[in-house]
């Protein structure tokens, strides 16, 4: 029985998992979870200023086992390691279960709303600069609500309620996560200097 300890986060404790016949299961943690009983699970990744957290949810009957990370962790590759463990179980195991990638639903809900209002917003100011609507700041109040309409646009159209997420099979994920393997990213704050 292989373990895989890393930290979630830089704050968080170490934890440790195995994969032990055919179950997951975190030292410390909840119950195994039996990983032929997976019935949904979901994958995200996000990347923001030099640091990359990913996600792997499993959702049975027995409840929701997350596995959480971020790189400024430590022992990415040890996360990394895990996540295909289970997918190697589930191509034996649960090879019909299709992974979401992205977003959960309430997620993207909540991100569209943002977006949505954001955008409004952005153009009610682009209506109020060219209209001198409040009589001074015309200028201002339209560069504010181009920018808001160009940041929160694309927010508010890649969450869209009738978007569905994307779906790979454990094995598609495998080819996914490989890509991830690299280096882990660089903070722009951080990065080494050319002397």
């Amino acid at each position: 029985m292989r373990e895989y300890s890393f930290k979630p986060a830089p704050v968080r404790k170490t934890q440790t998992w195995a994969i032990k016949e055919d179950h997951l299961m975190r030292r410390g943690g909840s119950t195994a979870l039996n990983l032929a009983k997976v019935t949904a699970a979901s994958w995200n990744t996000v990347s923001y200023r030099g640091t990359r957290s990913a996600w792997l949810h499993l959702h049975s009957e027995a409840g929701t086992m997350k596995i959480e990370y971020t790189d400024h962790g430590g022992a990415r590759d040890e996360f990394l390691g895990l996540i295909q463990a289970v997918l190697d179980v589930f191509q034996r195991v649960n090879p019909g279960l299709e992974i979401e990638y992205g977003y959960s639903a309430p997620w993207r809900v909540a991100l569209f709303i943002l977006g949505g209002l954001g955008t409004l917003a952005g153009l009610f100011f682009i209506f109020a600069g060219l209209t001198n609507m409040t009589g001074r700041g015309q200028v201002e109040a339209t560069i504010v609500g181009g920018a808001l309409v160009i940041l929160m646009l694309p927010v508010a159209w890649s969450c869209r309620p009738n978007m569905q997420a994307r779906k790979f099979s454990p094995t598609a994920l495998s080819l996914e996560l490989a890509a991830l393997g690299g280096a882990p990213m660089q903070d722009p704050n951080h990065a080494p200097r050319d002397q």
